[in-house]
């Protein structure tokens, strides 16, 4: 007797537990956790998502710079939270490379991913030039001649991508690394490298600008360089984008994950928000479950393995 009401209590006792998560989550103050510094591109996003996201949870959200590593100390630091919900981090396309460098302890399952918000292509950008004017004449010319191509960050995402983009065009380049997005591009408008591989938000400065850039194909769409080649356009598999979004420390409940899902949905029809992502110059595109982790899957296959690749190297 005593056993079948222990059972009947433990059964009685599972769904109340889900119903205390809905009812108490969030009851404290959320924190957003940015694997780098205040003012550029990842936090912005944060913050920009921080208004409407207290606004959805009826709690204060916080948004908190800890950089270091190229996003291994914030992620890190992320990680050694209760995966409670009450701790979430920014997720983008570093987080695959940092465990391809494998400069760090953790991996990409370590974490849940909530959601994607955002993304952002990359792109071809390269000097003017009489050698090319498409991405045909200059796969043409780079097989005639090796062109240099350079990129933000030994290991960064952009270095991968250059290196996937070398790779699926078959042209023979030489990568050359720079400390960021700008100075990259700088060294291209001054004539030291042929070309970058950047997001069009950290290359539209340089395109736009006289004697400037030329931009010849892009992994997406993009609202600022909307008239770009599309790599599928040439039948280039080639539609990887960078993205943020919000992850936890693996292990939260799927009842507060579904919490999170509903205020996101909120949170990101908010109009100073929709218009803090257009100034950023990236595209809203919302993801939740599955779509989300066939998305998160596609990247950690790409971008790890050729991280590897690389690192080898």
């Amino acid at each position: 007797m005593l056993k079948k009401t222990l059972i009947a209590a433990s059964l009685v006792a599972l769904p109340c537990h889900a119903v205390w998560a809905q009812d108490s989550f969030p009851s404290d103050t959320v924190t957003i956790i940015v694997p780098y510094s205040a003012g550029g591109g990842t936090d912005n996003f944060a913050r920009a998502l921080e208004r409407p996201l207290e606004k959805a949870f009826g709690t204060n959200v916080v948004v908190r710079n800890v950089s270091g590593g190229g996003g291994a100390v914030g992620y890190t630091q992320a990680l050694a939270a209760e995966p409670d919900g009450y701790t979430v981090t920014v997720p983008l396309n570093a987080l695959y490379t940092l465990v391809g460098m494998g400069n760090v302890a953790f991996e990409v399952d370590d974490f849940d991913y909530i959601a994607r918000i955002a993304t952002e292509p990359y792109t071809l950008t390269l000097v003017e030039s009489d050698r090319w004017s498409d991405l045909d004449s200059f796969v043409a010319a780079a097989n005639e001649e090796p062109v240099t191509l350079g990129f933000a960050g030994v290991g960064s995402s952009s270095h991968i991508m250059t290196k996937a983009i070398v790779d699926a065009l078959g042209v023979d380049a030489r990568l050359v690394p720079y400390d960021g997005a700008a100075t990259a591009a700088a060294a291209a408008l001054g004539g030291h490298i042929d070309g970058v591989v950047l997001q069009p938000s950290d290359a539209v400065a340089a395109i736009e600008g006289e004697g400037g850039l030329l931009p010849l194909a892009a992994t997406a769409p993009s609202k600022l360089l909307p008239d770009v080649t599309l790599f599928t356009d040439r039948g280039i598999d080639l539609t990887t984008s960078q993205w943020r979004g919000i992850a936890a420390p693996a292990g939260v409940d799927p009842e507060i994950i579904a919490i999170w899902e509903e205020a996101l949905k909120e949170a990101v029809q908010d109009e100073p928000f929709q218009q803090a992502i257009d100034n950023l110059g990236v595209e809203l595109a919302p993801a939740y479950g599955e779509e989300l982790q066939a998305f998160v899957q596609k990247g950690e296959d790409l971008f790890v393995p050729l991280t590897k690749t690389v690192s080898a190297q």
